[in-house]
């Protein structure tokens, strides 16, 4: 009777210690940012490994009987630390700019040619959790030939076309220059082996994650000076946040990607650009009534989307994280104060 308690005992302790450490290998894997299906599979091959050769140690005499309970308990503290600082970073209501924010004067190989260029390595998490990484980049040359790209634009009224010929114009212009933005997205999609949506996801979460800045036409002036309290809280926290003398108050793609910095219409139409590059039914859409300007993508999903010729483009916000597809802010989901002004297709 003894020995098969003892065995049921041994049982029950092997069940409890590989859920125990199935759950640290986890949380350690997944805050590195492997996959859901690596890390969960990863979990249990170690985690068996680890157990069965600890409970083994442990009946055995020797002067070896307490090396794995030491590694065992050597991982738990680590993993769990590793994940509680993963978890911080992720879930905290602020955002500081951090060394991989700042953007570098760097120079690159291209076709046997060093080309200076304004880089940042950035991390980020998409909308499923996945985590990724990459170098945002444009030569130099460009960012100075394009700066007040939006001052060469032209129109003689201020009419409904006038913000979508306005995008268009700026994306056109900008397209050839991008080239170095889309080789990195390019290179992460096919080794993640990601999908359309899921491709779609990571790209448009690499710009939802960069901090708002504000883009006047005039010069950017202190908090107190503005009457809109969306903007005075904007500046209260970070008075950086803000880009001055830029006509129409938009930044181009290449501006934006070269300061990091840009607002709402700054990022629809640098994703925008992205997108349809890599052959997307994207669109731009603008709301007088909210004074803003989110993404519209034609692709099978759900949630709330904008009819146009037949065809369904679901919303997507552009200026903060972790809004999926088919999501609108709250106070802005009235879809009838939302128009296409640009379509890729």
């Amino acid at each position: 009777m003894t020995q098969k308690s003892n065995k049921i005992a041994g049982g029950c302790l092997s069940i409890v210690l590989m859920i125990m450490m199935s759950v640290i290998v986890f949380a350690l894997l997944y805050s590195l940012g492997f996959t859901n299906t690596i890390t969960a599979f990863a979990s249990l091959v170690i985690s068996s490994f680890f157990v069965r050769a600890m409970l083994k140690q442990v009946r055995e005499k020797g002067r070896y009987r307490y090396t794995f309970p030491i590694l065992f308990v050597s991982i738990l503290v680590i993993g769990f630390g590793i994940f509680m600082y993963k978890a911080s970073t992720l879930t905290s209501g602020t955002y500081t700019f951090e060394k991989e924010d700042v953007i570098v004067a760097d120079t690159i190989q291209i076709a046997e040619v060093r080309v200076p260029v304004l880089s940042a390595k950035r991390s980020w998490r998409d909308n499923s959790g996945n985590n990724f990484q990459g170098t945002l980049s444009v030569r130099e040359e460009d960012h100075l030939r394009l700066e007040n790209l939006s001052a060469q634009y032209t129109s003689s009224s201020y009419d409904q076309y006038f913000w979508g010929d306005l995008y268009d114009f700026l994306e056109q212009r900008s397209n050839s220059s991008l080239d170095l933005l889309y080789t990195t997205f390019e290179t992460i999609g096919k080794e993640r082996g990601l999908n359309r949506i899921e491709f779609a996801d990571m790209v448009t979460s690499c710009i939802q994650d960069i901090p708002y800045s504000l883009v006047f036409e005039n010069i950017c002036m202190s908090a107190d000076q503005y009457e809109e309290k969306t903007i005075r809280d904007v500046l209260r926290d970070c008075p950086e946040c803000c880009v001055g003398n830029k006509a129409y108050g938009i930044q181009a793609p290449v501006e934006f990607i070269a300061t990091l910095k840009g607002d709402c219409d700054s990022r629809t139409v640098l994703i925008y650009s992205i997108l349809k590059h890599f052959g997307y039914d994207v669109a731009i859409l603008n709301s007088d009534e909210y004074r803003h300007s989110i993404l519209g993508l034609n692709v099978p999903a759900s949630g709330k989307f904008k009819a146009h010729g037949g065809k369904r483009y679901y919303v997507w916000e552009t200026t903060s994280k972790y809004f999926n597809l088919g999501q609108l802010a709250p106070g802005m989901e009235n879809l009838m104060y939302w128009d296409i002004v640009l379509l890729s297709k």
